[in-house]
């Protein structure tokens, strides 16, 4: 009669090993909670026998845990994947979710798009990572529906029961226009990103702006204006821009229509680096210096930035850090540890796309 093998299984590679069957369990599932030289040991041990890892479908039987997390945004994938902060934002993401075991399902919900009939109703993970979104977007009603905890990236804000984690962009608006305003600019123009679900390209009024929904540019023009009426300047009299996009052919156009509207500004404040990349190469068409004659602020601190003819003066805030901060923040809440609001810190970064107003 043949002689009968015992299966190698997580509990036997324990026995060997002389360790605890959680210990091998973490050596596949939280690698972080244990040394490098007890991880090898297992793994190599787990290798020499044959053993292939815990089953994930027992896995999930006896945890109820699917190890994976969905990132949910509201821009077409092709969006994701070549906007810098968006990349910056993800590679943090990453980084935690990898050093964890953890699988991360991309979830596009592009404006147009019924979030019914999207992919999001069908994802099997454990948490979401809620990335920009416009608090009237009608996902976010059915993010609320989903169990699972949820982790909010910039906006909404105050989403029951979510943690938050963004900058203070109010304040990071405020110092942008004190940089310009030091520099003896008083006739400065705007232009922002998207203000609501889907952009209006164009001026931007007082009415747009009491509708406005994303809290990203809200807060930015906000800030921007009260720094501006705080030095003297009226609302009332600074040019805004809202454009079509968040890339440099958007920026290119607004600022382009702007300064052919208002062709006494001597600065633009850029609500992100994309779009004041596109104001300089607009104003560099037309014939401006930048910064002889034309300051241009971005913000973010996006690589090209530092890169840029000239470099852009900008606001710095911690792109990788805030996607690392999130998902770490996600798999605590998964955990069972409570939601929390962070907010990170921003720097102004001066070069040489902004200086002093000429006389």
């Amino acid at each position: 009669m043949p002689r009968q093998h015992n299966p190698v299984t997580l509990q036997s590679i324990a026995a060997e090993l002389g360790v605890s069957r959680t210990t091998v369990s973490n050596a596949y599932n939280r690698p972080d909670q244990l040394t490098d030289e007890l991880r090898t040991a297992v793994l190599e041990l787990a290798k020499k026998r044959g053993y292939r890892g815990p089953s994930a479908a027992g896995r999930m039987l006896r945890t109820g845990k699917r190890n994976a997390v969905a990132l949910l945004f509201t821009e077409d994938l092709q969006y994701v994947f070549r906007d810098p902060d968006t990349l910056a934002f993800m590679q943090g993401v990453a980084e935690t979710t990898t050093a964890a075991a953890t699988g991360l399902m991309l979830v596009p919900v592009p404006v147009g798009t019924d979030p019914a009939s999207s992919a999001l109703p069908m994802v099997a993970v454990d948490g979401y990572l809620v990335y920009s979104v416009a608090s009237d977007h009608p996902v976010i009603e059915l993010i609320g529906q989903n169990s699972g905890p949820v982790v909010v990236v910039d906006e909404p804000e105050g989403l029951a029961n979510a943690g938050f984690v963004g900058i203070d962009d109010q304040l990071g608006a405020a110092v942008s226009a004190q940089h310009l305003i030091d520099y003896g600019h008083r006739r400065i123009g705007i232009i922002t990103q998207r203000l609501g679900v889907v952009p209006r390209p164009g001026v931007v009024d007082t009415t747009r702006r009491a509708e406005a929904s994303v809290r990203v540019g809200r807060r930015r023009l906000d800030g921007s204006l009260g720094a501006m009426a705080a030095a003297g300047i009226e609302a009332a009299d600074v040019p805004i821009w809202e454009a079509s996009g968040n890339d440099p052919d958007a920026g290119r156009q607004a600022a382009r229509a702007l300064l052919h509207r208002h062709p006494d500004v001597t600065a633009l404040l850029c609500f992100t680096d994309q779009l004041a990349i596109g104001a300089v190469q607009a104003a560099q068409s037309m014939g401006i210096d930048v910064p002889e004659h034309l300051s241009v602020m971005g913000f973010d601190d996006t690589p090209r930035a530092s890169t840029w003819e000239p470099p852009l003066s900008t606001i710095r805030q911690p792109l990788v850090d805030k996607g690392r901060i999130a998902a770490k923040m996600l798999l605590d809440a998964i955990d069972g540890k409570p939601a929390r609001h962070q907010q990170l810190p921003i720097e102004l970064i001066v070069r040489a796309s902004t200086g002093p107003v000429r006389e």
